[in-house]
């Protein structure tokens, strides 16, 4: 799966499912920024979840920035860094 497949060159996207506690924290913490992101429910989405296990991803949550950077299960740390530098996209 090509990086351009996961992104939205418009808003950051999480990828996750409402049962992981890594996914509700990443939300969490956009949600906590005031800050836009794109939820997808891979138990909902399963032709993407598929694809993002096909491609090695396949821990929760996937974070794809609007420049295609991708974070997988990433730390407050790296969250607050997403956070700031996409505020500026």
């Amino acid at each position: 799966m090509a990086i351009d497949e996961l992104r939205d060159p418009r808003i950051t996207v999480i990828y996750g499912v409402d049962t992981c506690e890594d996914t509700t924290r990443a939300r969490e913490h956009f949600d906590a920024a005031g800050h836009a992101y794109r939820y997808v429910r891979l138990d909902l989405a399963t032709a993407t979840r598929r694809r993002l296990h096909d491609a090695g991803y396949v821990a929760t949550p996937v974070v794809v920035t609007p420049t295609g950077d991708v974070f997988v299960e990433p730390s407050d740390e790296r969250l607050a860094a997403i956070v700031a530098a996409t505020a500026q996209v």
